[in-house]
């Protein structure tokens, strides 16, 4: 005792029983913590991958639901990105081409722009993928078989020799007011650079790229990059510019390659639109006569810029089409006095007496009048008047505009089809057949427009029902064509479709609600918004209200009244310029301390729309692996309400309830009793991303952003593009446990209210048919392959900034948001039939979207009939709570850990018990159950990190014991030396 006593009082001892101590005491907390608290579990899950399937017995090959078209993830993924360059190749629209296009086989031709060598291929944030390994330019235009000038390309991959480029994205969250373009001025341009212009003069190619992402809005502003010595770098002509206009280095480019060459090529890198009166206006400041072409590529993703050199070359005829109105000046936009923070610090900032208070707001003034909606309404009221110069004096190009090699004829088929000059019957429908030949020399496709005019009887002293003149309400694209050959497509809408909102009974009629109002109606078969080729006249005699809805649900009625009011004038074609949109005011941003109040979720249910007086029976006992009597996969062929599924849900406990509420984190929890399997669903809008990194999620597809999938104008392709992401989800996490992805973050649908919008690359378009088409297909796709689509921001999500500061308060008129923002996810739940979406961060006047019951169970539930689950936006925030999210007929958390609380109460054990019949029964029609039936068990292993984690603790264990090993024996030693 003595020896180890004297051992005890060893500095060396003492030490390292110290270290020891101290160490594993903090690492047993560490291991607890991160092993035990479900948001760092779930976290470091998300990172590293989460539990792992293991099969304990059964077949599951017995049980394949959906299979894929594919043997393994590589050829899938070659699959994916042939799809893409075939999507890019419909996507590509031509602006101009005077002779210039297709260029000469073999031709010499030089590249042009700083961003050449850096394109932008797809947005940043959650959503974004990597373009590591994308093709470029060169690439392409070697692919085509032309020859590129190399000391131009060598000159721009230096940056020290050309400049630092447009540096590092903006974050989510930025607050920008301006950022670098990165073009390279004119000074750094040397005469060894010039010289090589004459070899390869055939053609120049101007790049000119600009960037969105999540998080964040296009600047209105340069003035973050105009000062004396960063606008000789950044390029900025002023502080008043913009950042989708010409910086100045970039119009010094322009005018210096229209001396050198004479036929000059606009290739537009950007997913928004841009100001491009350059194109053909000799009086704008970068306008140069040597401009011959310009074609619009958007953001492609990883492959599709090989099909830029296709077109160029002519193997491919162009057939993409304009997702947007290309206005001359974007401050002359209705959106752009109310957008962002109005260029004005805390400009849309909430105050009481005159202090500031953490609340945003955005303003829809313009009502209906959104893109083409006002430019084309204002342009035909403008030459009513006598003024026929103004819509060419105020738009590029229109909504559906592009150009081709070939040329097209249409006529009319009569057989089959209403033709004009009928009374329409409510509940009719209208056929439209046109023949498409194609005359020219070239093979291509074309594009079938249908638009529609209505009525329209406001004046000054009484508005009326407000009208856009034209309303896009089909398309088609022809299959390819080659010269000579015809096909005829067709074209639908239903009565019901040519019907306003009308929320205000602004016609005082004593009706609110959708309505055709009586007298003459017109189809346009149009070549876009502008162009009309085939009038067909039709008539309504008495009117029509749609009081009850003609698809099955309830009638679409008035909801959002408190939103409506709030803005007191909206902008009205009865008096364009004294109702056009101004900027807030400082009293418009003041309100009172109740009004603040009102902001904060109150948790009672009393006489409250969701409040339930029964509370359902809920197992309060969990159940051991396998052990419930019904499983999920015998649901997978029932309907929502069959009775099985009560006797299902009473087998769950209100813990495993709102753990599978509170934890979808890219994922749906597994729940083993009854047989439940933990889902992959992955992020984005461009194929599936491992978002923080999940290991799980690997080799798959970055296709082209959505407004080029939109450009396409093909429904059947963008159904292709949904299958191919659905062959992606079932091979899913090929090298693990083999587990499909059975959800998706995407479509993206929101509108492109501004040009500036920061997610206008995940987004479709400005026009909510076009969009809601696009995304049908696409959702038809993937569900053929069992992978649930979360159709995505639902609502009024057109604004990244503010979008989480207290959720950005969004007020606008009903008619708005029916006819434009709640559009394209109608048609994509009553036709693409999608079984998820996900809410957004904004709320809708004071109440936050996601938990808003007049969104999600009034209108999105009983008018459209939607089945299935509905996902928060990522929950970080105070103004998401879960127990408001399940009243309102929400049903997941896009969270950690985020539960809703497990009061025991009627109401919130009625929407808890709903909200995992949701998440349910989307499971259940998915490729998730792919290996579940009858006699088929599994069980979770502990996740690899734990593993490491564990291997680690015990290396750490081996090392501190070699280390006291040594310590006992040098203690020994001396205690022997001083014993000698």
């Amino acid at each position: 005792m003595s020896h180890l006593r004297e051992i005890g009082k060893a500095a060396a001892f003492k030490v390292w029983l110290v270290v020891t101590v101290a160490f594993f005491a903090i690492l047993i907390v560490a291991n607890l913590v991160v092993t035990q608290n479900l948001f760092l579990y779930n976290t470091v899950n998300s990172v590293f991958g989460g539990e792992r399937t293991v099969l304990v017995k059964g077949d599951p090959a017995k049980y394949q639901y959906y299979e894929a078209d594919y043997k393994d993830k590589a050829e899938t993924l070659k699959a994916a990105n042939a799809l893409n360059e075939r999507i890019a190749e419909e996507g590509i629209v031509m602006l101009k081409n005077e002779g210039s296009l297709p260029l000469k086989n073999g031709a010499a031709v030089s590249v042009f722009g700083k961003n050449s060598v850096s394109l932008v291929y797809g947005g940043t944030g959650s959503g974004g993928s990597s373009s590591s390994g994308a093709a470029t330019i060169y690439d392409s235009l070697a692919a085509a078989h032309f020859t590129v000038n190399p000391a131009l390309k060598s000159f721009y991959e230096n940056n020290g020799a050309s400049g630092r480029g447009r540096g590092t994205s903006p974050s989510m969250g930025a607050k920008v007011a301006g950022f670098a373009i990165g073009e390279t001025p004119q000074s750094m341009y040397t005469q060894s650079v010039k010289d090589s212009y004459g070899q390869y003069g055939d053609a120049a190619l101007i790049v000119i790229s600009r960037i969105g992402g999540e998080g964040f809005d296009l600047p209105r502003t340069m003035k973050a990059s105009f000062d004396a010595a960063a606008a000789k770098v950044d390029g900025a002509r002023n502080a008043d510019d913009h950042y989708l206009q010409l910086d100045q280095n970039e119009t010094d480019l322009i005018k210096a390659v229209g001396q050198s060459f004479d036929n000059v090529i606009i290739i537009i890198n950007c997913s928004t639109p841009m100001e491009l009166g350059f194109l053909n206006d000799p009086g704008h400041y970068a306008y140069s006569g040597s401009i011959k072409g310009a074609l619009w590529i958007g953001n492609p993703g990883k492959t599709g810029i090989n099909a830029l050199g296709r077109i160029l070359s002519g193997e491919v005829t162009p057939s993409g089409r304009t997702v947007d109105t290309y206005a001359r000046d974007f401050r002359n936009d209705p959106s752009w006095q109310n957008f962002s923070n109005n260029n004005i610090t805390n400009g849309n900032r909430y105050t009481v007496n005159g202090t500031n208070k953490a609340y945003y707001f955005v303003d829809y003034e313009e009502g209906i009048y959104v893109g083409y909606r006002y430019w084309e309404t204002r342009g035909a009221d403008e030459a009513a008047a006598g003024n026929a110069d103004w819509y060419g004096e105020n738009v590029v190009f229109p909504l559906g505009y592009g150009l081709s090699y070939t040329d097209f004829e249409w006529e009319t088929v009569n057989e089959g089809t209403t033709a004009g000059g009928q009374d329409l019957q409510k509940d009719g429908v209208i056929t439209v057949k046109i023949r498409v030949t194609n005359t020219g020399s070239y093979a291509g496709k074309d594009v079938v427009q249908l638009y529609s005019s209505a009525p329209y009887y406001g004046t000054k002293e009484n508005p009326g029902i407000e009208k856009s003149s034209v309303v896009m309400q089909d398309f088609v694209k022809t299959k390819l064509l080659s010269p000579g050959e015809s096909d005829t497509v067709t074209l639908e809408l239903k009565v019901s479709d040519l019907a306003s909102y009308d929320y205000s009974d602004a016609n005082s009629n004593g009706f609110k609600g959708y309505e055709a109002e009586a007298g003459a109606y017109v189809l346009h078969v149009s070549r876009n918004a502008h162009e009309h080729v085939i009038d067909l006249n039709y008539s309504i005699a008495q009117g029509f209200k749609y009081a009850e809805d003609t698809s099955g649900g309830k009638a679409a009625v008035n909801r959002f009244d408190d939103v409506s009011g709030k803005i007191t004038q909206y902008l009205s074609r009865a008096d364009w310029e004294g109702t056009m949109p101004v900027a807030p005011s400082a009293s418009d941003r003041e309100v009172s301390d109740a009004f603040i109040s009102s902001l904060t979720y109150k948790t009672d249910d009393a006489g409250k729309k969701w409040e339930s007086e029964t509370a359902p029976v809920q197992s309060g006992k969990a159940l051991s692996f396998g052990a419930a009597q019904v499983k999920l996969y015998e649901l997978r062929e029932k309907p929502y309400n069959d009775p099985l599924w009560e006797k299902l849900l009473d087998q769950l406990t209100v813990s495993q309830m709102s753990q599978l509420i509170g934890t979808g984190n890219y994922n749906t929890m597994a729940l083993h009793s009854i047989g439940k399997p933990k889902t992959i669903d992955p992020d984005g809008p461009v194929g599936f991303t491992a978002y923080l990194g999940d290991p799980s999620v690997y080799d798959t597809c970055f296709y082209a952003s959505g407004c080029v999938v939109a450009a396409t104008y093909n429904a059947g392709l963008a159904y292709e593009m949904g299958k191919m992401v659905g062959n992606e989800g079932i091979i899913g996490n090929e090298k693990g446990d083999g587990k499909p992805y059975s959800g998706w973050y995407a479509p993206a649908v929101n509108i492109h209210r501004s040009p500036f919008g920061g997610r206008n690359w995940e987004y479709y378009s400005e026009d909510g048919i076009l969009s809601g088409k696009i995304a049908g297909g696409i959702i038809q796709g993937a569900k053929a392959k069992g992978v649930y689509t979360y159709i995505k921001h639902f609502a009024l999500n057109e604004q990244e900034t503010n979008r989480t500061d207290g959720g950005l308060l969004t007020w606008a008129n009903e008619q708005s948001m029916r006819e434009l923002y709640f559009k394209p996810f109608e048609t994509a739940v009553r036709a693409g039939e999608t079984t998820a979406i996900m809410s957004s961060f904004n709320r809708i006047g004071t109440v936050w979207a996601g938990g808003s019951y007049e969104l999600l169970t009034e209108v999105l539930r009983n008018e459209w009939g939607f089945k299935g689950m509905v996902v928060t936006d990522y929950n970080l925030y105070a103004h998401m709570p879960a127990d408001q999210m399940i009243r309102a007929g929400g049903d997941l958390n896009l969270c950690q850990d985020k539960q809703p609380s497990k009061d025991m109460s009627a109401t919130q054990l009625t929407a808890m018990r709903n909200a995992t019949h949701n998440i349910l029964y989307t499971v259940v029609k998915s490729n998730a159950m792919n290996g579940y039936g009858a006699g088929v068990e599994y069980r979770d292993a502990m996740p690899d990190w734990v593993l490491w984690m564990i291997v680690a603790d015990l290396a750490l264990a081996a090392g501190f014991g070699v280390w006291g090993f040594f310590a006992v024996r040098r203690s020994r030693k001396k205690q022997k030396e001083q014993h000698a």
